[in-house]
């Protein structure tokens, strides 16, 4: 998705190394890491366990410092955590005590939205994601799936304008995963948020994304960057059984079982279409 504007996140030769074994060595979760997310834009993340797909997250969250290089957001550096960014995680991350309802308007209640109107925008996002009926429950009374849709919704209340994604759906059944990946695709759609994705899985991967950024070994980098030319609206059964699809998986598959340290170097910054 090219553009001559300001992307909405940019890292730009960024490095994270972390300090270990009581100070007496480090080591580099990140080096040289380069990508860019437009507006509007659905990037998966994929790469070996350990790679750093999760710093990268936390980086751009404004969570954690790079130790070099610049995370910024239109623009501007990231210096710590803002509203401007919605996070999900895989664990959920729901306040037990809380209904639905008031989970979801945890979010606007730290921007200071009066009661009233932080219950009608709450209200708004939970019939978005299917939950209207079960607005009054506790997390103990929902599946995995409802949790899930409920961290999504409340990321989503208080209007961030990037949403980050870390492996969100991990931990579901596969049919639970397949409906919560397209009823992100709808939110995503309806709402057009840029999304940074990171999951572990490739099917998942093509199947929600505009571009996939492939991560090598650790030290994490970008080995390639694959533009998935799939049609949207995109439906689980229109799409994965396509022959397109399972190209595009192969590919990042034989760059996933390839992606050494070595070679990632020489391939920042690289973007491949794969449309025939």
């Amino acid at each position: 998705m090219p553009s001559n504007e300001t992307p909405r996140v940019a890292l730009e030769a960024v490095s994270r190394h972390f300090v270990v074994h009581h100070g007496k060595s480090t080591h580099a979760a990140l080096e040289n890491f380069n990508l860019t997310v437009e507006a509007g834009e659905f990037v998966a993340i994929v790469g070996p366990s350990g790679c750093g797909k999760s710093t990268l997250l936390d980086l751009v969250a404004g969570l954690t410092r790079p130790t070099s290089g610049e995370v910024s957001i239109d623009g501007a550096t990231v210096t710590g955590p803002s509203l401007r960014c919605g996070i999900v995680l895989q664990g959920y991350a729901l306040f037990p005590w809380r209904t639905v309802q008031e989970n979801v308007e945890f979010g606007l209640e730290v921007k200071g939205v009066a009661k009233a109107e932080r219950r009608r925008i709450a209200s708004q996002f939970i019939e978005l994601v299917g939950l209207t009926d079960f607005a009054g429950r506790r997390p103990h009374e929902l599946s995995g799936g409802m949790k899930q849709r409920v961290a999504i919704a409340r990321a989503l209340a208080f209007d961030p304008e990037i949403l980050l994604m870390d492996e969100p759906f991990g931990a579901l059944d596969a049919q639970t995963r397949e409906s919560l990946q397209e009823e992100l695709l709808r939110i995503w759609e309806q709402t057009n948020k840029t999304i940074l994705f990171v999951t572990h899985s490739i099917d998942e991967a093509v199947f929600l994304s505009d571009r996939v950024a492939i991560m090598s070994t650790s030290p994490g980098a970008v080995r390639e960057i694959v533009s998935i030319d799939l049609p949207r609206p995109r439906t689980a059964r229109g799409v994965r059984l396509s022959t397109e699809f399972g190209r595009i998986r192969h590919h990042i598959w034989e760059l996933l079982h390839d992606a050494t340290p070595e070679q990632a170097g020489a391939s920042t910054r690289v973007s491949l279409a794969v449309a025939s």
